[in-house]
């Protein structure tokens, strides 16, 4: 079904703050409409708590939330959510995503079942077809988008 989508969260560790190919990429993040949570990062990046901050936060703002990680720091969030009525959906590969967390979502979705929606193919850019946007074959051949969100509504 067609949402509104209330918001879109990208944490980014900065390696290199001098770096003005990641420093583009997080200003192009921020110009398609992403809220960018950054900050200088070496080794490994630990997020959860920015995470679990923005989820409980805007959660009165939202009904469902797609959750990409896997670590299990946020099993006891994803709890709350639950126990205050927010849908939770678990977006990770099963391998590298702890059990509990999996326990605490209403639903989980194997990124290695929607590769094919996302991959790129041949090393080239994607296309999308905006809403409503007539393309060659728009009726036999839905945009890539669009057959996301309906595999994800058959999932859900």
């Amino acid at each position: 079904r067609p949402e509104d989508l209330y918001n879109a969260f990208y944490y980014a560790p900065v390696t290199d703050a001098n770096d003005e190919r990641q420093q583009k990429f997080l200003d192009a993040l921020v110009f398609m409409g992403y809220t960018v949570r950054s900050r200088e990062a070496h080794g490994d990046p630990r997020f959860e708590a920015m995470i679990a901050t923005d989820l409980l936060v805007t959660a009165p703002r939202w009904e469902r939330a797609v959750v990409a990680s896997g670590s299990g720091d946020l099993a006891h969030t994803l709890s709350a959510l639950r126990a205050q009525g927010q849908e939770i959906h678990l977006l990770g590969v099963p391998e590298l995503t702890d059990l509990e967390l999996r326990n605490q979502s209403d639903r989980y979705l194997d990124l290695r079942e929607l590769q094919p929606q996302l991959e790129r193919t041949g090393g080239g850019r994607r296309t999308y077809t905006s809403a409503g946007e007539e393309g060659p074959d728009t009726e036999a051949q839905p945009g890539v988008a669009r057959r996301l969100m309906e595999d994800l509504d058959d999932e859900l």
